[in-house]
C-alpha cells in the first residue's frame, strides 16, 4: 500500500470536479438622448411629438446558456418632472408627454420597466444586452416659446452568473452592480402666428379718380405670451414710393396704398408704419397673443386718384404680411 501516492491520487480527482472561481464583472451601460427638436408653438398644441431614445447595458460576449434560479436583472424608471417637461425660464410653463417601450406598454414613475429572474435572463440578454426603448409623445399643451427639458433616469439592479456547472455552481464571470443613468429630454418651442389676410378688390372703374375705398381686414392667431408689429410689404412693382398693380406681362402700373385703419401713412414695413399688437380691434388684451384667439387688424385700400389713367385691363399686386416679434 502507498497511502501517500493514494491520498495524491484522491486530491487531483477533487480538483478535477471542483468548479473554477468565478470571476467578476459589471455590464457596460449605454444611452441615446431624447430630443423633439425645435417646432412652432402650432405643433405642439394639439399634442402628438414624437422622440425616441433608450438605455441600454452590456454584459460581457458569447452565448448563455445557463444561469442560476437566483440571478436577477431589473432596471427602474423614475423621470426628474414626473413626465412634464418644465420651460427652463419659467417652470409654470409646462408639457407633459407619455413615456411608453413603443409597443403599447406604458412606463408609470419609479416602475419597474425590466424585472427578469432566473430563466428570464437568458431571453432578456440574448446577445449580451438588454434594452429599454423610450417612445415619448407629447400631450396637447398650450406654451409660448422657450426651452422646454425633464431628466429620464435609470437605475439597472442586477446579479448574475453567466455559465452554470453540472453541480450548479458558477463557474463563468459573475456580473453584479447597481447603477443609475440618466437620458436628457429636451423640446425646442418657437413663435408662430397664423394669418388670415384678407383681400383687396376694386372693382372696376373708367378712370383712377372713380375706384371707391376698399376694406378689408387681417387676422392673426400667434404663440401665447407674444406681442408683435406688423408690417406690409411694398408690393411687387412699387415704384416713385407707391404700391403698384400691373397688367401682367406689361409695363402698365395703376398706383394704389394700403392703410390701417384711419391712419393716413400707407402701411409699411418701416419703423412708425409697422402696426403693433396692441393696435388691434379685437382679440387678447393689451396686444399679448394668447395662442388660441385671433387679434382683428382692419385696413383700407385706395386708387391714387392723381395718376395718369393707364391702360385698361385686369391689374394685380402681391403684398408680403410681415410679423416681428
Amino acid at each position: 500500500m502507498k497511502p501517500i501516492a493514494l491520498l495524491g491520487v484522491v486530491a487531483t480527482m477533487g480538483g478535477l470536479g471542483a468548479a473554477a472561481p468565478a470571476q467578476a464583472a459589471t455590464c457596460t451601460m449605454a444611452e441615446a438622448g431624447a430630443s423633439f427638436g425645435s417646432v412652432s408653438s402650432f405643433a405642439v398644441r394639439p399634442g402628438g411629438l414624437v422622440a425616441l431614445g433608450n438605455f441600454t447595458a452590456t454584459c460581457g460576449t458569447g452565448l448563455m446558456l445557463a444561469v442560476l434560479s437566483t440571478d436577477t436583472f431589473k432596471a427602474t424608471l423614475n423621470s426628474d418632472n414626473g413626465f412634464v417637461l418644465r420651460n427652463t425660464a419659467d417652470s409654470t410653463k409646462t408639457v407633459s408627454y407619455v413615456a411608453s417601450n413603443g409597443s403599447g406598454t406604458t412606463y408609470t414613475q419609479g416602475g419597474l420597466v425590466i424585472n427578469a429572474v432566473g430563466l428570464n435572463l437568458l431571453t432578456l440578454l440574448l446577445g449580451r444586452k438588454a434594452t429599454v426603448p423610450l417612445t415619448l409623445t407629447t400631450l396637447a399643451a398650450n406654451v409660448p416659446s422657450g426651452t422646454y427639458r425633464d431628466t429620464l433616469r435609470l437605475t439597472w439592479v442586477y446579479n448574475f452568473c453567466d455559465a452554470v456547472g453540472v453541480l450548479g455552481g458558477c463557474i463563468g464571470t459573475v456580473f453584479s452592480g447597481t447603477e443609475t443613468r440618466t437620458v436628457p429630454v429636451e423640446l425646442q418651442v418657437y413663435n408662430d402666428c397664423a394669418i388670415t389676410p384678407g383681400s383687396i378688390n376694386f372693382g372696376s372703374a373708367a378712370l383712377p379718380i372713380h375706384f371707391a375705398e376698399a376694406v378689408s381686414q387681417m387676422s392673426l392667431i400667434c404663440t401665447t405670451g407674444m406681442t408683435y408689429t406688423v408690417g406690409l410689404g411694398p408690393g411687387d412693382n412699387a415704384a416713385a414710393g407707391r404700391r403698384q398693380m400691373r397688367i401682367e406681362n406689361t409695363s402698365s402700373l395703376l398706383a394704389y396704398d394700403i392703410f390701417f385703419a384711419g391712419n393716413t401713412t400707407p402701411w409699411g414695413t418701416a419703423e412708425g408704419t409697422r402696426v403693433m399688437s396692441s393696435q388691434a380691434v379685437s382679440g387678447p388684451s393689451a396686444g399679448m397673443a394668447d395662442g388660441t384667439t385671433a387679434h382683428v387688424f382692419p385696413y383700407r385700400a385706395r386708387v391714387y386718384p392723381d395718376q395718369t389713367p393707364p391702360p385698361a385691363g385686369a391689374y394685380k399686386d402681391k403684398v408680403i404680411i410681415n410679423v416681428q416679434f
